[in-house]
């Protein structure tokens, strides 16, 4: 009855689970929905506030257009106070002309609060932009009046393109006709008038932007039409698909619960069941543990072999992943060699004689840490075809019998081993009387005194030729100390003394020579040698033996005073052969390594690197502006420079690298080590930055960079001349790159160096064979679209590549210093194309010819001019805009205005990136300025640079000067640039770079083009 119980409440359990959990179904649908429409709304203020930001943008740029214009009529008016009346009527005029949102301009003499320009609201449709005219005659300030720009609000706002769809980004939510846009005053109260737009925008929760204008700002909204809910597109289809999901996961719940109340029912069944069975295997289990006695089974037909856990923990094996695995293998795995054969014979015979076979036997196995196991196992038959039986450990038994074995074999060993030793020791008595009466033979033949010290009582016992030795009378008496040192020379004594202590006092040996002075004044050497010996007693005595070396001495002291003698001249010949061998492999002035050091270190490395692998790294280091500081202070100041440098590079390089000077500012660091390029580079950040700290020479500071090029060893067998050769391509790398830098060899630019030579041998190969021609492409009048003009471009008829354009070539032409000579040719043949043209009836105004910095910067460039025919104002030299800076040499100053002159007009190519300030056109008046492809294409698609060029437009028109826009790919381009006032067009909307031939075709069927 309880467990019924159990199930009824188990079951009323899941089912109110399960209707909570479907009301939590049902309530994330609602959320659902609700977080979908929120997330709709949030992103269609997203995307009005990426609109609302760029007709902020838009306005922005005509207030500034508009302030740029009063600001410019104020400056003209401030640069010449006495200007007429008639002259600020027509310029005012012009600009009310110009821009027709701007009622009238008014010139308001006298002061004025503040000196920046404001703007402000003049009833509910007129703006007042006031400028202020600031005059400083004689250093001091003073204010003429102002300039005041009257606008009309609603013009003011159309103006700056808020009507314009094409303003709007093309990822837009909206179109313009769907939003209401609304501007009204910023004031500090909070209040304000609304310039533009209803007010009802501002109670439809608007997204708005502030706008920055003089003297203020104003606020910018906008809402869609209507409401942001309308805004939305039908929410129907989402909220019927959010239904659908929440029936399809609340059907699955109820199946789940009525499986799950069934089988928690069988569940029940099965758990009555498990408990009776669990506690009969646990009495079981509990008893085996605690004899810890493993079962095994062996299947006698098929001879499969099963365990239990601890049968297999007995035998040193993992449990079973499975119920029933066979684990016969394992079992012979871990058995003892010796005992397998009788382990498998014992297999055998039960499967051979099914259900007769009892089972007792014993064997040892390996367990993994190396260590061996005696195991008993015992089984009989049960049943048919199974023998069933236990298993347990018997080592303590089976050590304690083999310990009581080894104990009688010892014993026995022993007994055998002593009867040797009595009968060894018994040949060895006869054997040392006989070697005592060969040593005293012996010693009596080489005349060997024989010595005992007792370092207690300080004397000696010597025998007969001690005596003799010594010089000393034999009385039948131990020798003192005092009697021993007297014989000797005065000067061995304390030498003598000290190393007979010492071998009593550390147990070593004796081994010296004494002198002994004779009665004749003769000297004779004794040579002493002995050994401590401890008695019986303990006590320590020195024995040993003393004889005549005198003989030997004398020679030993001829061949050191010849050997000495040998030795210094030795020292003076290999000092000689240093210093020789030193200057020869050494720089005098730095006394780092030369280039034949160097040399022979590179031909090591590659004799090694042919045996075995190497690996080395190579530093190629050139001075930076060495050459400027030997022109300027002379030789003396480039060589404190050069030991400045070889200083720096020993003190930065480590210990075991070589460096040398291989050049005049030439180095080479030798890494004959493994290192990385982290390593590299950060010793060559050091070496650059010591390099470029100044030194002083007789007053003048001297600083010069370094240029550092790195190639690293690589291969089986690298060749060190070859990877200094890298080393100095990736030098010509970094002085390429700008100097005073470090770069690393890879095989691209190893490549690019060949491809570089290869094609600079080509371009004078070209120009020997006349292989460079001129393109012209067309440019046309902005308004007219008459032909005015062509750019004259240098083409490559390149005998394998084809026709290659300037960009490919150029550059190594500039660094070859032939770049003049292309200009040369690009301009005669221009002149020659001109003439032929003319004779062919087609008109071509002008032609416009690059010419580069070098050759603007060549005093006979006038010269070569005046010898050509050039017809004024036919001729047109293009300037790239970063030749110009505001402080130019003389000659170019001068080329350019003996160039005007000539007739021949200026004009700045590629305005916008380059470094030309207004101070440099002001100076240099050119008739044009190019206004690069990189500003003009963009405009079409981004307010910010369409400004950018118009605000270039117009300071060119202020200053007198033309415009033309290269680039102008489509004609959308050309509309665009000819509304905001572009002088002339040229690009790929009316034509590409033509050959002679092409462009003449071009020109005379431009009027039948132009007339259909």
């Amino acid at each position: 009855m309880a467990r019924d119980g159990e199930e009824r409440s188990g079951a009323s359990f899941l089912l109110l689970g399960g209707a909570l959990l479907s009301m939590a179904i049902v309530g994330a649908g609602f959320m659902l929905d609700k977080w979908s429409m929120e997330a709709s709304i949030g992103a269609v203020r997203q995307h009005v506030a990426e609109d609302l930001r760029l007709v902020r943008s838009s306005i922005e740029s005509r207030i500034a257009a508009d302030t740029a214009a009063a600001n410019h009529l104020a400056d003209m008016i401030a640069a010449d106070p006495t200007i007429s009346t008639t002259s600020l009527t027509s310029m005012a005029k012009n600009l009310v002309s110009r821009a027709p949102h701007i009622d009238s301009v008014v010139f308001r003499p006298g002061e004025r609060p503040g000196d920046t320009p404001v703007i402000k609201m003049l009833g509910d449709h007129t703006l007042l932009l006031d400028v202020p005219v600031l005059l400083a005659p004689d250093g001091v300030n003073r204010y003429w009046g102002s300039v005041v720009l009257s606008m009309n609000a609603t013009r003011t706002v159309e103006a700056s393109g808020i009507a314009d769809r094409e303003l709007l980004a093309p990822a837009s939510h909206f179109r313009n006709e769907h939003l209401v846009f609304a501007i009204r005053e910023v004031r500090a109260d909070g209040s304000g008038r609304f310039l533009f737009g209803s007010r009802q925008v501002a109670r439809e929760d608007p997204v708005t932007e502030r706008i920055n204008v003089p003297g203020g700002s104003w606020e910018l909204l906008a809402a869609p039409t209507g409401s942001w809910q309308t805004a939305l597109e039908n929410r129907l289809p989402a909220r019927l698909g959010i239904i659908a999901a929440v029936i399809a996961m609340i059907v699955p719940v109820i199946v789940t619960l009525t499986l799950l109340r069934e089988r928690n029912r069988n569940i029940a069944r099965l758990k009555a069941r498990e408990e009776a069975l669990f506690e009969v295997t646990q009495r079981f289990n509990l008893a085996m543990d605690t004899s810890n006695i493993g079962i095994w089974e062996l299947e006698e037909r098929t001879g499969q072999f099963y365990w239990d856990e601890r049968a297999a923990a007995l035998h040193g094996c993992a449990a079973s992943e499975l119920g029933r695995q066979d684990r016969l293998n394992d079992w012979y795995g871990v058995i003892h060699p010796e005992d397998r054969e009788t382990i498998e014979l014992r297999i055998f015979d039960s499967i051979t004689t099914i259900g007769k076979q009892s089972w007792d036997m014993q064997y040892r196995i390996v367990l993994a840490d190396g260590t061996m196991r005696h195991l008993r196992s015992v089984g009989a038959a049960n049943g048919v075809d199974k023998q069933i039986g236990i298993v347990f450990d018997i080592t303590a038994d089976a050590v304690f019998t083999e310990t009581l074995r080894a104990a009688k074999e010892t014993s026995e060993i022993k007994n055998a081993e002593l009867e040797l030793a009595l009968d060894e020791l018994s040949v060895r008595e006869h054997q040392l009387i006989e070697l005592s009466q060969k040593l005293d033979l012996a010693l009596a033949s080489y005349n060997c005194g024989i010595w005992e010290g007792d370092p207690v009582s300080t004397t000696a016992i010597w025998d007969e030729r001690m005596h003799q030795l010594y010089n000393v009378p034999n009385r039948n008496r131990p020798v003192t100390r005092h009697e021993w040192l007297s014989a000797l020379h005065p000067d061995d004594r304390q030498t003598a003394q000290l190393a007979a202590n010492r071998a009593v006092n550390t147990s070593s040996a004796v081994n010296t020579i004494q002198r002994i002075l004779l009665p004749n004044s003769e000297l004779r050497y004794v040579r002493s040698v002995g050994q401590v010996h401890v008695g019986k007693d303990g006590k320590k005595k020195l024995i040993g033996i003393a004889f005549d070396v005198t003989a030997d001495a004398k020679i030993a002291e001829e061949l050191r005073g010849a050997k000495a003698e040998a030795d210094a001249r030795n020292i003076e010949l290999e000092l000689a052969k240093n210093r020789i061998e030193f200057n020869a492999l050494h720089d005098p002035l730095t006394s780092l390594a030369n280039r034949r050091k160097l040399d022979m270190e590179l031909e090591e490395l590659t004799r090694e690197g042919s045996k075995h692998r190497t690996k080395f790294s190579i530093m190629h280091l050139d001075l930076d502006r060495f050459k400027e500081i030997n022109d300027t202070l002379g030789h003396a100041a480039g060589d404190a420079m050069l030991v400045h440098a070889s200083r720096v590079l020993n003190r930065t390089v480590s210990r075991g690298d070589l460096v040398a000077r291989i050049g005049g500012d030439e180095f080479v660091i030798l890494a004959k080590r493994q290192t990385s390029p982290q390593e590299l580079a950060k010793l060559s950040e050091t070496i650059i930055r010591e390099m470029c700290k100044p030194i002083d020479f007789e007053g003048f500071s001297c600083r010069c960079g370094v240029s550092i090029g790195i190639a690293q060893s690589s291969g089986l067998f690298p060749d060190a001349g070859k990877v200094l050769i890298n080393a100095d391509i990736a030098l010509y790398e970094a002085k390429e790159k700008g100097r005073n830098r470090f770069e690393f060899f890879t095989p691209d630019l190893q490549a690019n160096i060949f491809a570089r030579k290869r094609m600079a041998d080509e371009i004078l190969a070209g120009l020997d064979h006349d292989e460079f021609t001129v393109w012209y492409q067309p440019q046309f009048a902005a308004n007219s679209m008459e032909l005015t003009g062509a750019e004259a471009l240098v083409r490559w008829r390149h005998p394998v590549h084809g026709i290659l354009p300037s960009n490919e070539f150029l550059k190594i032409a500039e660094e070859l210093n032939v770049l003049a000579r292309i200009d040369q040719l690009v301009l005669e043949t221009a002149l020659k194309d001109q003439m032929r043209w003319t004779a062919l009836g087609v008109r071509l105004p002008r032609i416009s010819v690059n010419v580069s910095s070098r050759r603007l910067h060549d005093e006979n460039l006038v010269g070569q001019l005046e010898g050509l025919s050039i017809t004024p104002g036919s001729i047109c030299f293009e300037l790239v805009e970063s030749i110009f800076l505001d402080e130019s040499d003389d000659v170019t100053t001068s080329n350019i205005e003996r160039i005007k002159a000539l007739g021949i007009d200026i004009e700045i190519d590629d305005f916008g990136t380059g470094h030309t300030s207004i101070v440099s056109l002001l100076r240099l008046k050119p008739k044009r300025l190019k206004i690069d492809r990189q500003l003009v294409m963009p405009i079409v698609t981004s307010p910010q640079e369409r400004a950018l060029v118009r605000s270039i437009i117009e300071i060119a028109r202020s200053l007198g000067v033309e415009t033309v826009a290269e680039g102008v790919e489509s004609h959308e381009h050309a509309a665009l640039l000819r509304q905001l006032g572009c002088d002339f067009l040229q690009g790929y909307a009316f034509a590409k770079p033509l050959p002679f031939e092409n462009f003449t075709r071009f020109a005379q069927d431009l009027p039948r083009r132009k007339a259909s």
